[in-house]
């Protein structure tokens, strides 16, 4: 296997950055976030988030493409800021532009979850293989939305079957560089009931209201939101309703 990927990279890095047809690395993408919570609790007290992806190889009108995100929770047990969870999230897949606004996409979602310098005897993690389906509808009030559904390969803890997502968002008033904008998440799970972890079907949702700049690829977000959601611990069911304030920093290249 090692002679195998090493080959791969040789090869992918003696092709042109186009020809015929086939681009390398044809977009690459970097995105921050945090976020305030309210009310705090000793172990949750922000939230942040850093990642990365790239197209790597485009083919035919189809991208194969990677992305790398680690999640984490702060809190204040042991210092004013104090690291208690890093999850973190992996994707490989393929997209395929449909039509000039729309995208589905074939993906691989590997989720691992860790306490940090804190004692933990069970792995959580898993995997959901899935589709997914986006598009943008300009016009005086732009919106865009996001669809997905998957189906878990591997659930180390928790007993995850099905997934479905769900992302709507719409700018309310826009200008030249800016906008106001609502945005909604939905993700429904259905769970294979199990004496080790006791939950059973749940639904995470949030709203959020916020402002958005753009300068060519980049973009700055601030935004205050509302969730419920599930598995806020590891090795244990929880759940809870709070808001957040916070920020997001993102870039696209092509």
């Amino acid at each position: 296997m090692p002679r195998i990927a090493v080959a791969l990279v040789l090869a992918l890095g003696a092709l042109p950055a186009r020809a015929d047809g086939i681009a390398l690395l044809p977009d690459v993408s970097v995105r921050l976030s945090a976020a305030r919570y309210e009310p705090v609790e000793a172990d949750m007290h922000w939230m942040g988030w850093i990642g990365a992806g790239a197209g790597l190889l485009e083919a035919g009108g189809v991208t194969a493409y990677f992305t790398a995100d680690v999640e984490t929770i702060i809190g204040s047990t042991r210092r004013a800021f104090d690291a208690s969870q890093a999850n973190y999230h992996l994707e490989a897949g393929l997209r395929r532009a449909v039509g000039e606004r729309h995208q589905a996409a074939l993906f691989f979602h590997h989720v691992s979850r860790h306490l940090v310098d804190r004692p933990k005897v069970q792995a959580v993690d898993w995997n959901v293989l899935g589709l997914r389906f986006a598009g943008r509808r300009p016009g005086r009030v732009p919106v865009g939305f996001a669809l997905g559904v998957g189906h878990t390969t591997l659930a180390s803890l928790g007993g995850d079957r099905w997934e479905a997502t769900g992302h709507l968002g719409a700018a309310l008033l826009s200008g030249p560089s800016g906008e106001a904008y609502v945005a909604g998440d939905v993700r429904f799970v259905t769970v294979a009931r199990s004496p080790a972890f006791p939950r059973g079907d749940f639904l995470d949702r949030s709203a959020e209201l916020g402002g958005r700049w753009r300068r060519g690829g980049r973009t700055l977000e601030t935004f205050v939101a509302g969730e419920r959601r599930n598995d806020v611990f590891l090795e244990a069911p929880g759940a809870r309703t709070r808001a957040l304030l916070g920020f997001r920093i993102g870039y696209v290249g092509r």
